[in-house]
């Protein structure tokens, strides 16, 4: 009897070790040792030689981004991402060398998912894989946001946008339906599309001056309260709508009169009584922050009575690590240790060390415009391109000289692009920030994304530390109109 029950216990024993055996040949092989927290990307053709860089970024990037993860195929390194994650977020992933559409994709503890490029697409296949293709079939409906319509009128186009929403709404209705979906993407998803109608209506750029004659009209069915959440984090659609929000708001007020002390005051009056939570701490941090990157050196005192008002009272840390830094900035101009920034060195593309302060002797008393920029961005070249014959004529006919700033962390891709952009008069002047992180330079004129452009006039003080981009518009001209006033 005892043998009899031995033999059944290691049958059992026989019969489970070949159960699991099983399991794991039916499991694609890169689907082993996944966890509830591991999130797994696995690139689907280990020997295609198509793609050679692949980006995992935050979808909101503002100040700063906490998870962003870029990969790039090497001997040494594969294409595929393995990351812990706590709770479902929105991300945008795409491939970066060749460049691929950057659609959104919900992410969920516990995925596990190949991928593969396909006519500059990513397309996922696995666990969730609903959750990431979304916004790639939304794409292909080809829907296009309505453009206001001078014929028709203001009416129409707010007609027209709500009939997108809705189609919209509507595909991602069907969506849910037929797929696998799980109910929290499905109300993340709904309110990425709330939040990015929203945003199409506030964003006034999009409609000509003079086309909103009755504000309150307007925004009758957008009211602050639908702001108070703090589920959106990972939803830019939902931020970039705050703050078009308070922006308008601000102007149905004040008139279009940005970047004062009078709106500022108001802004933060204005959050202060009707946010709460982390939703008020974003919206505190993007006005401080806004106001600092515009700042004219005449309200540093408004600005740094703000910081040291709110910097106590902000709990989150990526907002208080933004205001920390504007903080610093502030006490470096305060104290006038404009010494520190003259004796930053940079770095010519032939290899001499020279300080800032040598860089600007050379140009003398011309007008100074400092452009910030690097070998691997995109607008920043695409800038220089644009703008290229209009510097070439500022150049000729005004007292002005353009100087090149790279933050690039790899000199030889750095004077590999400058070399490649000579024709469009990258030839000249151009210079490399050496240790970007400890730069003394970019943290005085605030750098946090390119291409960014300062201007000194010909005695190198500041006129602007935040100046829009040097093409020829009326803006642009306005500044150097202002310029060559003052230095009569």
């Amino acid at each position: 009897m005892k043998k009899h029950q031995k033999f059944i216990k290691l049958l059992l024993i026989i019969i489970i070790v070949i159960g699991l055996s099983n399991c794991q040949k039916k499991k694609s092989s890169y689907e082993k040792d996944v966890n509830l927290e591991q999130v797994n990307l696995y690139y689907r053709y280990k020997n295609d030689t198509l793609i050679k860089s692949v980006l995992l970024d935050e979808t909101n990037v503002e100040f700063n981004n906490e998870f962003s993860m870029l990969k790039r195929k090497s001997d040494k390194e594969d294409l595929n991402f393995h990351f812990n994650l706590e709770t479902p977020r929105l991300f945008k992933f795409y491939s970066f060398e060749p460049m691929s559409i950057p659609f959104m994709v919900y992410v969920t503890p516990g995925d596990s998912l190949v991928y593969r490029l396909e006519n500059n697409t990513i397309i996922f296949k696995g666990t969730n894989a609903a959750h990431y293709n979304f916004f790639k079939e939304l794409n292909d409906l080809n829907l296009k946001y309505p453009d206001y319509d001078e014929k028709l009128g203001l009416s129409d186009f707010i007609e027209n946008r709500k009939t997108d929403y809705q189609k919209r709404l509507d595909f991602l209705e069907e969506y849910a339906k037929d797929r696998n979906t799980s109910n929290s993407f499905y109300q993340k998803i709904r309110a990425v599309l709330r939040f990015q109608y929203i945003n199409g209506m506030l964003n006034t750029k999009l409609l000509p001056k003079g086309a909103i004659t009755d504000y309150t009209d307007y925004l009758k069915d957008i009211d602050v309260e639908i702001f108070n959440r703090n589920d959106q984090d990972d939803n830019v659609y939902f931020q970039l709508a705050l703050t078009n929000y308070i922006k308008v708001i601000t102007e149905m007020k004040l008139g279009d009169n940005a970047f004062s002390r009078e709106v500022l005051e108001f802004q933060l009056n204005f959050i202060e009584k009707h946010l709460k939570g982390e939703t008020k701490e974003y919206a505190i941090t993007k006005m401080l922050s806004e106001f600092n990157k515009q700042l004219d050196l005449k309200n540093i005192d408004i600005l740094q009575d703000k910081i040291d008002n709110y910097l106590p009272q902000i709990e989150n840390e990526k907002f208080k690590a933004v205001l920390q830094k504007v903080n610093r900035r502030l006490n470096t101009i305060n104290n006038q240790l404009i010494d520190k920034v003259f004796s930053d060195t940079l770095i010519n593309p032939e290899g001499e060390i020279l300080t800032f302060k040598e860089v600007l002797k050379e140009q003398k008393d011309k007008t100074k415009i400092i452009d910030f920029w690097a070998s691997w961005c995109a607008p920043c070249i695409k800038e220089i391109k644009n703008s290229y014959q209009y510097r070439q004529q500022l150049i000729k006919e005004k007292n002005i000289s353009f100087i090149y700033v790279s933050i690039d962390k790899d000199p030889e891709k750095w004077k590999q692009k400058v070399e490649e952009l000579e024709e469009f008069g990258m030839d000249k002047y151009q210079y490399l920030i050496p240790e970007t992180n400890n730069s003394n330079l970019r943290t005085f004129f605030n750098v946090a994304s390119i291409p960014h452009y300062a201007i000194l006039d010909g005695k190198n003080n500041v006129f602007l530390m935040n100046a829009p981009s040097p093409n020829n518009t009326v803006q642009f001209n306005d500044i150097i109109d202002k310029i060559e006033a003052i230095e009569k």
